[in-house]
């Protein structure tokens, strides 16, 4: 089953304010953020099974009782990055919180003990009063004592996910539930297709990683949220006014600046010998698909600049609407004496 994973940049758009009455600006800010890459993975060779999660996790359990540390990794690793990617069946909140504590071992054996509380908490929030078995983690055991002070580590920021449209995601095996930003959740992505439920993707979300997006609006903004009246934008003064136009170009060449930039960070992490091979088709593919996406934006701001000097030489720079000023409002709104005179000032 092709699965594709959401890369989104961490450049927000919900502090811009549009200047008030542009409506052309605002609209083409919104198509600007349609333009934000959604970058595909590489596909699933064949799907995995829920009883694969079990299955690996169990052998994962005996490895970290027999002090098996290279098994234990062997199989985590195994799980996060060829199994639950590919799984096509969707998961319980008890499968959920059996990844994490596998999670939390592994980060346990490599020392990363905040992240193993990370890992313990997310999986006391799916399945509170889980208890190790003795031979895993008997009395005494350090990892017993992470697995306390799991039980107050906070859950973060709730942070809204956008499924695709019609559509709705699995977080943590809850349906449409919140993505909390300090803990590690696994998200599952349903769209309908053909009125049947098609699992899209299933994710690993740690904390620090950017909140998935998968409704083609990266920042889910809306005309709504912009302040936008589609009905104004049937006025033909506002689509003649080249000033949006300019900006419009002013914005995409921005943006398209940034995410060549990113692009080329990215290509150089490819490059770097140091880089482990597992992050390598992560790597180019966001570098390819943030290099395109720069030259449509490019592409955007030349587009707009166009509309922008064609609208100047046909209809003119533009004209403001008259507003009151001061000698106006004399006219119209001063106080008048008794004879129906304007009162002098």
């Amino acid at each position: 089953m092709l699965k594709k994973a959401v890369v989104l940049s961490n450049f927000s758009l919900n502090q811009i304010n549009p200047p008030e009455g542009y409506p052309m600006f605002k609209l083409l800010l919104m198509a600007l953020c349609l333009m934000i890459p959604q970058v595909a993975n590489a596909a699933c060779e064949e799907s995995t099974h829920v009883a694969q999660l079990g299955d690996a996790g169990r052998t994962a359990e005996q490895a970290f009782a027999a002090l098996d540390a290279e098994a234990l990794l062997t199989q985590a690793s195994l799980v996060r990055t060829q199994i639950l990617p590919c799984v096509d069946e969707p998961l319980t909140k008890e499968d959920a919180a059996a990844f994490h504590r596998l999670m939390a071992m592994e980060a346990f054996i490599g020392g990363n003990y905040t992240r193993a509380k990370q890992e313990l908490h997310a999986s006391l929030l799916l399945q509170p009063g889980y208890a190790f078995p003795e031979d895993v983690a008997g009395e005494g055991h350090p990892l017993l004592a992470l697995y306390k002070a799991a039980e107050t580590m906070p859950d973060g920021d709730g942070e809204k996910i956008y499924p695709p449209p019609g559509g709705y995601v699995l977080v943590g095996g809850v349906r449409n539930s919140a993505r909390y930003s300090l803990t590690p959740v696994i998200i599952q992505v349903y769209q309908v297709v053909e009125e049947v439920d098609t699992l899209r993707e299933t994710r690993y979300v740690q904390p620090g990683e950017a909140t998935p997006n998968w409704s083609g609006n990266a920042f889910g903004l809306t005309a709504q949220d912009l302040g936008i009246n589609l009905d104004e934008l049937q006025r033909p003064r506002v689509l003649r006014d080249p000033r949006p136009w300019f900006v419009a170009s002013g914005i995409a060449a921005a943006v398209g600046g940034v995410l060549y930039g990113v692009a080329m960070s990215q290509k150089d992490l490819y490059q770097d010998p140091n880089t482990a091979d597992g992050d390598l088709a992560g790597l180019q593919s966001r570098a390819n698909a943030l290099g395109t996406v720069s030259l449509i934006s490019g592409g955007t701001a030349l587009v707009c600049t166009g509309f922008g000097i064609g609208f100047t030489v046909k209809f003119g720079p533009h004209k403001a609407i008259p507003t009151p000023h001061s000698s106006d409002a004399i006219r119209v709104g001063a106080p008048t004496g008794a004879s129906g005179e304007a009162a002098s000032p």
